[in-house]
């Protein structure tokens, strides 16, 4: 009887992946004498074009024994000899005669070289499941992304009578318009019961749509999941079928109103008006046709087409030397040619060849290793843009975190990523040192995730190499205002950062703005002197003036208007700080810190 119950309640969980929306990846018995089955299912379909993919996984064990599952995903693009790939693996154990869930947030690979005139967007997505007992299983799909058009998700409520004619919108507009690529995407639909409660889940979309009832009925867990995914510049559209609705734990304006109050650090919320049942396709996809994307950003932000990138600057420029290979090659060739024919193993002594020729081949190579150690060392240098925004009522620090370095020879590639991150690289100018690129010249990518381990090409030998990473980190640190100060008096600040802090500004209720014109340590006090907005930008302007385009342009949202809120540079962030591979020596690091004000 236990195991008939065990069969019927596996079988009515793979039935209800089958019901959604999403097709499965994999769906197979694993073993029919006991009912031991595996279902894997993506939430989002199609996936993003970039970011991670939330997949749902359901593994009953109807043995009598604890089984361990592995399973390994292979995201990969397709372009023609340019496939770029993002390979992870996952553990899973479940108790005997139980089944275990959960959802794993897999890596994707992201479409670098495609060149501008024709982009390519199929995505073939696999997944292999092994386990201590039984035969390995495999499973995928092969569908296309999103592509020439912003990543939107788009909830079922308003996708079951609008997707069909957003995709049509959508592959009508681009179809016609000059140089771009006919995608039949609008949107990928997704379950709001299904959503991960992780910001990491809808790390690679622009846009999220949603209805007022949506956010409603979610989980808090993933409200909380989508407020910090904003907070790293998502924009969340909720459609509400009345006048403005006050959301729980957002910012509210009018619908179609774009305002201060619907930022939040460097995303937006925003409401749109909609008769409850259908969407006008037309103005629909007008909202967000040619809107900023995030894959874009990777492929092509960094390049200089939009603006040149300060760090590149920062980093200096220095000479490939490749005159000293072909120099190189030249001797070895004189060497081991009329030389060695001529002077080692002359006529009558041919037999000498088997032992000059590999002697001068082993001397040249170690000669070269010296030449490129003498050159170019080990490890490298960097350089990094860190912002760090601190919000002390979700007692979490969102870091964004840009960085370019210069290898030399490195011992090793792979590194630990301590805590959840999104680490992705960054396509860079053309250059003798630039592999990353963004054209059909560019190398492919090819990265791995194991557990805490990256590893791949992230980082390579003699190569620069440029990488954006995104975590939220879990801390106390605030600023926090002093309380019995006089209402009269200017306001006091009391740090609590863990790090010091200069250029500080402070934007009161009021829109007041206040200055401390000395750095401000952790644990002391600082009175503030009355500046102006005029002031705040202009620092501002120049603090964030390396950041990549698109987030300095989304830095410089007006920062005068965020009441409540401070903003200061460091030149330290012990801990907030993400570390990479260990042999790069990172100097002169950047850093801006903005927040909310803790009040006492």
């Amino acid at each position: 009887m236990r195991r008939e119950l065990l069969i019927i309640t596996a079988l009515a969980l793979g039935a209800a992946l089958r019901a959604s929306a999403q097709e499965s990846m994999l769906d197979q018995e694993i073993d029919n004498r006991d009912g031991t089955r595996v279902a894997v299912r993506p939430v989002f379909d199609p996936q993003p074009p970039s970011g991670c993919a939330p997949v749902r996984v359901v593994a009953t064990n109807g043995s009598a024994r604890e089984l361990s599952w592995t399973f390994d995903f292979t995201s990969a693009t397709t372009a023609y000899r340019r496939n770029n790939t993002h390979q992870s693996s996952f553990g899973l154990k479940t108790m005997a005669r139980s089944t275990g869930s959960a959802v794993f947030l897999v890596p994707l690979a992201v479409g670098y070289g495609d060149s501008s005139g024709y982009r390519y967007n199929q995505h073939n997505f696999r997944v292999n499941v092994s386990t201590d007992a039984h035969e390995d299983r495999s499973g995928g799909s092969y569908n296309a992304r999103v592509v020439g058009f912003p990543a939107i998700a788009i909830s079922k409520s308003l996708a079951d009578a609008n997707l069909t004619k957003l995709n049509d919108e959508a592959k009508r507009r681009s179809s016609s318009s000059s140089g771009r690529t006919a995608s039949e995407v609008f949107a990928s639909s997704f379950n709001p019961d299904d959503l991960p409660e992780d910001w990491l889940g809808f790390s690679g979309f622009d846009y999220v749509m949603i209805t007022a009832l949506d956010w409603d009925a979610m989980r808090p867990g993933v409200r909380l999941a989508l407020t910090q995914w904003v907070r790293f510049g998502g924009k969340l559209h909720v459609y509400v079928s009345s006048s403005t609705v006050q959301l729980s734990g957002l910012p509210s304006e009018p619908p179609g109103v774009t305002g201060a109050k619907s930022r939040m650090s460097l995303g937006q919320v925003l409401q749109y008006s909609w008769n409850g049942s259908t969407l006008p396709a037309a103005d629909t996809v007008s909202r967000y046709d040619r809107a900023t994307q995030r894959e874009e950003i990777l492929t092509e932000g960094y390049t200089g087409k939009a603006g040149a990138w300060g760090l590149i600057h920062d980093l200096g420029k220095r000479s490939f030397a490749s005159w000293q290979v072909l120099a190189f090659l030249l001797v070895f060739g004189i060497l081991v040619g009329p030389v060695n024919l001529f002077l080692l193993a002359p006529p009558g002594k041919r037999h000498k060849l088997f032992f000059t020729t590999p002697l001068l081949s082993v001397g040249a190579s170690v000669l070269m290793i010296v030449l490129i150690l003498f050159q170019d060392g080990t490890g490298g240098i960097g350089r990094r843009m860190i912002t760090l925004n601190i919000e002390p009522a979700e007692t979490t620090a969102y870091v964004t975190q840009e960085q370019i370095s210069r290898t030399g020879v490195l011992l090793s590639s792979g590194f630990e990523m301590p805590q959840p991150a999104l680490i992705e690289p960054l396509a860079l100018p053309d250059s003798a040192w630039a592999k990353l690129k963004s054209d059909v010249q560019s190398q492919p990518t090819s990265l791995s995730q194991r557990g805490k381990l990256r590893s791949g090409n992230f980082f390579q030998s003699r190569t620069e190499q440029a990488q954006s990473i995104r975590t939220a980190v879990s801390t106390r640190a605030r600023l926090e205002l002093k309380a019995g100060t006089a209402a009269d008096a200017p306001p006091m600040l009391i740090s609590a950062l863990g790090f010091t802090v200069s250029d500080l500004f402070y934007i009161d209720a009021e829109g007041k703005v206040w200055r401390s014109n000395a750095p401000l340590v952790t644990g002391q006090a600082s009175a503030l002197e009355a500046t102006t907005d005029v002031a705040l930008r202009a620092t501002w302007e120049t603090a964030s003036a390396d950041a990549g385009t698109a987030l300095h342009n989304v830095l410089q949202a007006d920062p005068a208007q965020r009441k409540g809120c401070f903003f200061a540079t460091a030149k330290q962030a012990p801990g907030f700080t993400q570390e990479t591979l260990p042999s790069i020596r990172w100097t002169d690091d950047q850093i801006i810190v903005f927040g909310t004000v803790a009040k006492p």
